[in-house]
């Protein structure tokens, strides 16, 4: 028999939630570090009282959480997701104190960890994303959960179309008694007696409806591609220098080895990431990831269109996991920029498999054009 109390269900609003904390933990961080880079590091308190900014990030953390415990408001929900990222990012941000006998704030390890923190939140988020089976338990905790929106008048229409959706499933479950509330409220529901409100998409649904409005109506299909494969050839060729460079000192006669040694160390030592096996590895990576991009390249010009997608997406997610992860340990914060371009890489590709590829344009032309009316 299942034990239906250890079995974990998620919200409604589950991805909606995670992705607003994950974007205020990578906000704060980068805030905090150009802010103090800014105004050259100061100090909250004298002598020997310190008061960290970790110490901030626990307070609001702390109010994430008794906020949620205390009240049932749906905006509450929204409030606790925006400030638990800002807490773990204020908390996250000053990883090197922790990890280093000297509390070294710069210690290099610790931009890394930070940004694998925020890669593993990312993962998070793409769990909570896969929608969960319609199964009758499931169906019946989320309507009651909607139901309280209801009553905030918190409800639009299609929300109203998910709601009866959800208790049509819940009218199956194996329990009579459920089965018979489910019954009733489908009935009460589709009489017409919930309110429903005007559709008012959310700021990200506004941004996500916007840049997919844009992609699809003004740039197209043909000129999508050629911006994936644009964006594809700067790595490409960023890469390829590298890899021109070793070319050049392994067959050149006017360079020599001690020069490519030469060059690292002053790399090595200039980053201060300690060692040149981080240099090594870095380098290699690269050549790899444009490697990859290139084939994608000509696999798109030379119609193999899915496998050149296929490709670009390996070359994103190659790049913003363990290429990054090495390039925020070399060069800090500083690699905030190209991370930034990378995920502008794998939005481009995804939002094409997903338009082009795995569903049909006119469905989705549809889907904005719906939505801009709005």
């Amino acid at each position: 028999m299942i034990d239906y109390h250890r079995k974990l269900i998620e919200r409604e609003q589950a991805a909606e939630l995670i992705l607003l904390s994950l974007i205020s933990f990578a906000a704060t961080v980068v805030l905090v570090r150009l802010f103090l880079e800014l105004t050259g590091y100061p100090q909250v308190g004298g002598g020997t009282l310190h008061i960290a900014h970790l110490l901030w990030g626990g307070l609001a953390l702390f109010i994430a959480v008794i906020a949620v415990l205390i009240w049932d408001n749906p905006g509450v929900l929204y409030f606790s997701a925006i400030l638990s990222g800002v807490g773990a990012g204020l908390f996250m941000d000053e990883v090197g104190k922790f990890i280093t006998q000297n509390n070294d704030y710069f210690f290099p390890a610790a931009a890394p960890i930070i940004y694998t923190f925020f890669l593993l939140f990312g993962v998070v988020y793409i769990l909570v994303r896969r929608p969960d089976p319609n199964e009758p338990r499931r169906a019946i905790i989320l309507a009651l959960e909607q139901l309280q929106d209801a009553i905030y008048a918190d409800l639009d229409e299609d929300e109203g179309k998910h709601l009866l959706a959800k208790l049509e499933i819940a009218r199956h479950h194996p329990r009579p008694d459920i089965a018979v509330l489910a019954e009733w409220l489908w009935e009460y529901v589709a009489a017409g007696n919930v309110p429903f409100k005007d559709y008012s998409p959310s700021i990200l649904q506004r941004l996500s409806t916007w840049f997919g409005a844009l992609m699809m109506q003004k740039v197209g299909r043909s000129r999508h591609r050629v911006l994936i494969m644009l964006v594809l050839g700067v790595n490409a060729f960023s890469s390829l220098a590298v890899l021109l460079f070793f070319a050049w000192v392994a067959i050149s006669p006017q360079a020599t080895s001690n020069d490519l040694l030469e060059w690292m160390v002053a790399q090595a030592q200039q980053a201060d990431a300690g060692g040149l096996m981080v240099q090594w590895v870095h380098a290699g990576l690269e050549i790899t990831v444009g490697l990859v991009a290139l084939i994608a390249i000509g696999a798109i010009i030379f119609h193999r269109e899915k496998l050149g997608m296929t490709l670009a997406l390996v070359e994103g997610i190659l790049a913003l996991t363990v290429l990054q992860i090495l390039t925020f340990y070399m060069d800090q914060f500083t690699a905030v920029l190209p991370t930034l371009f990378q995920f502008l890489v794998l939005i481009l590709v995804v939002s094409y498999q997903r338009w082009y590829l795995f569903d049909s344009p006119e469905k989705a032309l549809a889907y904005f054009s719906r939505y801009q009316r709005h």
